[in-house]
């Protein structure tokens, strides 16, 4: 209830807008707070993204109507100003909800549906110059957050380096360890409440430096830029996990104007104990305009994990992609067939399969 009480409150605040608030009867205070929201310049976006998920794993099999965590349904709200005098500065904040109805990376063979969720994913004010760089604080994301993901295949929606998002909590076998075990892609630190400095690009470079506590805090370089006849992404971090949690991550993505893109990704922890985790992903994709509504993009991807959770462990997942875009109505259609193995000293497990497919709405 707390998070759909946060969401009527956000919608009043943006449907009614300036005038609206302004003829209420607030004390002057009040009134001089709305008269300076007229001055802002409000963004309001949004999205929704609904699939269908069918699993099996020899054991169990079922479909399931899921909320795709790879990128969920969220709203979205953020208010800028640049002072008179200040041409370079623009100072503002923005608020976006998540909205998880059978979050994909939730369901579970036989269980109940999930919780409905509202997920505070940012909450933050802002200061950013191009020659300055930027400085956040509240809620959004760390330094390294996405360092494992840079991809540009066309395909992040249905296929990126954290390949569990569609299954994560499906087990292997009868009792055996859930996917979300014994994949992960290490992509540093996710959303936390903490400050937040990017410097300004440079060719292209940018680094950037987070600290949400004494023992969250992180690094990142990144590299974006059109290269002539190809597009380059590409990104390394590094972060404390708390107490004894070292982590890093990096990914770099290349598209060629014929097409042809590649993506690779890499991540690991320095933990306390007997094993090292580690993973790995790659992908080749071909993005293609066969349709005059948007491109057609294609692709196989593989990931492999090493002891994610225990030594000895070895996970693989394999896929194939399909991803069209629908540009008239600011959408993706997109469907996937993806297999999770397991290789555990002294256990035999059946590969669980997975198809999905489903639509992303953007407005």
């Amino acid at each position: 209830m707390k998070g759909r009480g946060l969401l009527v409150v956000l919608l009043a605040a943006l449907l009614g807008g300036p005038e609206a608030r302004a003829q209420t009867n607030e004390p002057a205070a009040g009134r001089a707070l709305v008269e300076a929201t007229r001055k802002a310049k409000v963004r309001l976006w949004g999205q929704v993204n609904r699939a269908l998920l069918y699993a099996e794993n020899g054991s169990f099999s079922e479909w399931f109507h899921v909320d795709n965590d790879s990128s969920p349904s969220r709203l979205g709200a953020a208010g800028e100003y640049t002072p008179d005098g200040w041409p370079d500065w623009t100072f503002g904040g923005q608020v976006e909800l998540g909205f998880k109805s059978d979050n994909s990376a939730a369901v579970t063979f036989g269980g109940e549906d999930p919780e409905f969720e509202v997920d505070g994913r940012k909450i933050e004010a802002y200061a950013r110059s191009p020659s300055a760089g930027s400085l956040a604080l509240g809620q959004g994301d760390m330094a390294s957050n996405g360092s494992a993901e840079e991809d540009l295949s066309g395909t992040y929606v249905i296929s990126y380096s954290q390949v569990r998002f569609a299954a994560a909590s499906l087990v292997f076998g009868t009792n055996g360890p859930a996917i979300k075990e014994v994949f992960n892609n290490f992509d540093g630190l996710h959303r936390d409440d903490r400050l937040r400095y990017d410097t300004p690009a440079w060719h292209g470079w940018s680094a950037a430096a987070s600290a949400a506590g004494q023992d969250f805090y992180d690094a990142a370089l990144r590299f974006a830029r059109d290269l002539g006849p190809c597009q380059g992404a590409a990104a390394l971090a590094v972060a404390h996990k708390g107490a004894d949690v070292d982590q890093f991550s990096g990914s770099c993505s290349v598209w060629l104007d014929g097409g042809l893109n590649v993506t690779a990704a890499a991540g690991g922890q320095e933990v306390e104990g007997d094993y090292s985790p580690f993973s790995w992903y790659g992908k080749i994709g071909w993005r293609l305009d066969w349709l005059s509504c948007g491109e057609t993009c294609l692709a196989v991807d593989y990931s492999r994990n090493e002891e994610i959770s225990q030594a000895g462990d070895r996970a693989e997942s394999r896929a194939v992609v399909l991803n069209q875009r629908l540009e008239p109505i600011a959408s993706d259609l997109y469907a996937s067939v993806r297999t999770f193995t397991l290789d555990r000293p002294g256990e035999e497990y059946e590969d669980v399969l997975t198809v999905m497919a489903g639509v992303r709405l953007c407005f």
